[in-house]
């Protein structure tokens, strides 16, 4: 049972420690439910082989056919030798550059032949304490599965390692590590060396040294690969559509000749360090984000798991989850000190346990956001936690809790092999969903305040706090001004709070339950559609796709296409000033309480032909989440600070994009693509400090008032349970007009560049993005040809990854993908391209021009088109036994039914494309003339000329 997760993702964790003398090499740990009093899992099927190699097999039928595989060997950056720092993630690449019975390059192409998409099915990754390689097949047939284990046990002891290939590959992994030279990096790593020291921060960070790696030879590399690759420190996790007992057969008859080629090496030990030389850290460079750290270090716990331990885990989750609750009622508040903050406790990659306070804070106010997080946890150690703060947490976890229970057998697989993986890797006993249920039920029956200010003493103590904390500028007054606001917060007087009671819940009637007028089904596809009295139309697909899950989706409006012309409007503002506003008579903080014993979501997003609040709930819950959906739409607070929250997050996102090359194109490139068109274009920062909460609400407000309203529901409900939910929430409101015909979109692409436009970052000096875009056409002028289009860059990609990154090794990330509009239609797009050194700029525009030279003078062949087009096909199948495939396709049919053909044709006009229409479509689209070029280069540099 694991509960505990970050604030910030893992790549920013902050919990590493110092090395010590290091102690024998281990014998292969036993499965870690082995003595202890917890139950494992019992649909799993675990076995250690006699070479010391552990298994785990499990049969899940999500989705149905298919199968996911890990292989994870116990070594990753903490294993590394001192001339090793970089190896452990050399190592994971040169994996896929051939073995002893697999060609260099073919392990991609024998997979995409099997219906895997390369870096979506196909992958691998690794951490401090970890390699892990992941297959995620979309068929379970015997050749299939057999390939597969084949794959796996290459990689676990038959690379080969051969000097050509490390060569290029080496290349790849420097570009890799330059797409990670941006402030964000640059800040963690200095607070790993503040809390551990410069070498445990390096042997935290798997990327590795740049000199290691440009320098490394075979038998660098072989050398780590023959130590730690080896049976006793590997575990095979399969989870799919299986037979266990089949399954473990193979791979005994595959796994159990292998046997380690050399001695082990003994297994570094890091230990917290004794002391600090000081509390406090600042980090300052152009472009880092405003956060700030608090840590609470102390020696890590190697008590095994069981009962005991995970109700005291328990515990101190609750007790956290309270003082989280704390620093979300004081970022709603007026003049918040900080944008957001999370305390998370942990167990840390076997070397620590921590406590960690993130903090993301309002630029140019470090000082009074520190003192803010300083007085609350302060606070709540000194008076303890409430009653009604435990249950409202009880509740919440309860609600996870259940949920899972419920949803056991239609798990996504992936999903399911990560918590395996995550169980190994924490040394953890996986159990089983209702078992996770029944033991958190026995943890916080009865519980009392006073039991979770225990655990809330415990959580904060240690070594600490320990305070880190980033910006663009220096801190005015560095850091004694920051011990001294600290100190400040330590001598002001701390009050208990006082326990609120909820208003009365003012959204449950909106007037007489409306009357259904008019419904029709399409049987085909299990979908009815209800017209109510009022206007209100409503889509429901009833599913079992995933056990208690329900999806709603409620269109308003006309989305982008609606915007002004004359400015850039702050619908980018939306996503969170709206939903985090609250209610004009019901705050977001009491909304959180009242639903906290609920499944419930509220989140809005911008379409272009569209805005549309989302909702998620279970039966049991769906009349409440109606409620509030319902709510938001007639009675908003449009609250102002809400929305100075969200211009303040946006303006150090801005911020933060000027430094890195991959975010400044993310935020430009759609606006670029649309001419400028400000109703596409992001907003620059003087526009983003200008906004203000009547903009938002303009821009939506009317529509909530008086425009059509749309919603669609799927999931594990009844036709007859979300006509009812509707109709005493929607179908109750006042006349509203038909949504009549789909919006036409006027989208409208640039003339083509024949000299890149080029957009600078104040990032690394070693990094720049080429790309290229051909316009093509919208998706309903010709779904075939789009279907097409989608083949031909997956071709393109491939021959750009071939080119560019395994034969000359000059990115990491190149790419090719379309896109078509479903609202205009005369507007679609295809594009290329990578992230590379600046002076490769030319080269990358030489390649394309080759591959795209090709791929109109010559068909491909059957067995690419079979290699690019399978993983599509397999994708798509996949994406059908979910409900958010569901929820996106059906949202907006009932006024336009072009999107029921949109399911109906994907598979069969997929299946069709044939070589000749690749060819046709490149011959047709990728035209010079049409061509818009752009470069993301850094200050200063010359962006080379295009080869001609």
């Amino acid at each position: 049972m694991t509960l505990l997760s970050r604030w910030l993702p893992a790549a920013l964790t902050a919990l590493v420690l110092t090395a010590a003398p290091a102690l024998a090499a281990e014998p292969s740990a036993p499965w870690p439910q082995t003595g202890s009093d917890l139950p494992a899992d019992v649909s799993v099927r675990f076995g250690t082989l006699p070479n010391g190699m552990r298994y785990a097999i499990k049969h899940n039928a999500t989705p149905v056919g298919g199968v996911s595989l890990r292989l994870r060997i116990d070594a990753g950056s903490l294993m590394e030798r001192d001339d090793e720092q970089g190896i452990a993630h050399m190592l994971e690449h040169m994996a896929f550059r051939g073995s002893a019975h697999v060609a260099d390059g073919d392990t991609v192409r024998i997979l995409q032949s099997l219906g895997l998409a390369f870096g979506a099915d196909t992958n691998a990754f690794t951490a401090s304490t970890q390699t892990v390689y992941s297959f995620d097949m979309p068929k379970n047939d015997t050749a299939s599965v057999d390939t597969a284990l084949m794959l796996m046990r290459e990689i676990a002891g038959e690379l080969n390692i051969t000097k050509e290939a490390l060569d290029t590959e080496r290349n790849v992994v420097l570009a890799e590590a330059h797409t990670r030279d941006v402030p964000v990096s640059h800040l963690r790593k200095s607070d790993l060396a503040f809390l551990y020291g410069d070498r445990t921060a390096a042997a935290m960070t798997p990327i590795g040294l740049e000199d290691i790696v440009a320098h490394a030879t075979p038998a660098l590399v072989r050398g780590f690969y023959e130590a730690w690759y080896r049976p006793e420190r590997a575990t095979l996790i399969i989870v799919g559509d299986v037979d266990p007992a089949e399954l473990e057969a193979k791979i005994k008859a595959k796994f159990s000749d292998w046997a380690a080629r050399a001695a082990p090496r003994p297994v570094p030990v890091y230990a917290v360090p004794a002391q600090h030389a000081t509390p406090v850290k600042l980090f300052a460079e152009p472009g880092a984000p405003p956060y700030m750290f608090f840590d609470f270090l102390r020696p890590y716990d190697p008590s095994p798991d069981n009962v005991a331990n995970e109700a005291r885990d328990v515990l101190r989750f609750i007790a956290l989850g309270v003082v989280n609750q704390r620093f979300e009622r004081l970022a709603h508040g007026t003049n918040p000190p900080f944008i957001s903050a999370s305390a998370s406790h942990e167990h840390v990659d076997n070397v620590a346990d921590a406590t960690e306070i993130g903090v993301s804070y309002r630029d140019g106010q470090a000082l009074d956001g520190a003192k803010a997080i300083e007085r609350t946890w302060r606070d709540a150690v000194l008076h303890g936690v409430r009653q009604d703060e435990v249950d409202s947490v009880v509740a919440q976890l309860r609600t996870f809790f259940e949920t899972n229970a419920a949803a056991a057998d239609t798990t996504p697989s992936a999903q399911v092999v990560g918590s395996l993986l995550r169980s190994v890797d924490e040394k953890t006993v996986f159990t089983a969903p209702s078992s996770d249920l029944a033991l958190y039920e026995a943890v916080v029956k009865g519980l009392t305040a006073a039991k979770v200010s225990e655990a809330l003493k415990y959580v904060f103590g240690g070594d600490g706090p320990l305070v880190f904390t980033s910006a663009s500028a220096p801190l005015s007054g560095g850091e004694p001004a920051l011990k001294s606001a600290l100190a400040q917060a330590d001598g002001s007087p701390l009050v208990a709070g006082i326990s609120s009671r909820l208003p009365p819940w003012p959204y449950d009637r909106f007037g007489k339950p409306g009357t259904v007028a008019d419904t029709r089904t399409v049987d085909d596809l299990g979908i009815t559609y209800v017209r109510f009295g009022n206007g209100v139309t409503l889509t429901i697909k009833p599913t079992q796709l995933h056990v208690g899950q329900i999806l709603m989706n409620v269109r308003i409006g006309e989305g982008r296409l609606g915007l002004p012309r004359d400015h850039v409007a702050p619908a980018w503002a939306l996503s969170g000033a709206f939903t985090q506003g609250g209610l004009r008579r019901y705050s977001i903080d009491d909304l959180q309480k009242r639903m906290s014993g609920k499944s419930w979501g509220i989140t809005i997003s911008v379409g272009d032909d569209a805005f549309s609040l989302n909702g998620q709930a279970r039966a049991s819950d769906i009349d409440a989440e109606m409620q509030v959906l319902a709510a938001y739409v007639v009675d908003p607070s449009w609250q102002p600070e809400a929305f100075d929250q969200m211009r303040i997050a946006s303006a150090a996102d801005y911020a933060q994009a000027q430094a890195s090359p991959s975010s400044l194109l993310s935020r430009e490139l759609y606006g670029l693509v649309h001419g400028g068109d400000t109703r596409w274009r992001a907003p620059t920062l003087a526009e983003i400090d200008a906004a203000t909460v009547g903009e938002e609400k303009a821009i939506l407000a009317p529509a909530l008032a008086s425009g059509p309203l749309d919603i669609t529901i799927v999931g594990d409900v009844t036709v007859d349970q979300a006509i009812h939910s509707v109709a005493a929430t929607f179908g109750a409101l006042p006349p509203r007009p038909g949504r009549g015909s789909p919006v036409a979109g006027d989208e409208v692409f640039p003339p083509g560049t024949p000299q890149p436009v080029v957009l600078t970052h104040h990032g690394a000096p070693n990094q720049a993005i080429a790309a290229i875009v051909w316009p093509t056409a919208g998706f309903y002028r010709d779904m075939k040809l789009q279907r097409t289009l989608r083949v031909l860059m997956e071709v393109f990609g491939q021959r750009l990854l071939d080119v560019l990154r395994t034969r000359e090794g000059i990115t990491y990330t190149p790419g090719a993908a379309s896109y078509s509009s479903l609202a205009s239609p005369d507007y679609g797009f295809v594009y290329a391209l990578a992230q590379i050194p600046p002076d490769k700029v030319a080269e990358f525009y030489k390649q394309v021009a080759v591959v795209a030279d090709d791929l109109t003078a010559n068909k491909i062949t059957q067995e690419e088109l079979d290699r690019f087009r399978g993983p599509r096909i397999q994708d798509i199948q996949k994406q059908q036994q979910t409900n958010e495939y569901w929820l996106q396709l059906l949202a907006g049919s009932a006024q336009d039914p072009r999107l029921l053909d949109v399911i109906r044709s994907t598979l069969p006009d997929l299946k069709s494309v044939t070589p000749e229409d690749v060819q046709k479509a490149a011959k047709d689209w990728l035209k010079d003339d049409k061509a818009y070029l752009l470069v993301v280069a850094p200050d200063g540099s010359t962006v080379p000329a295009p080869h001609s």
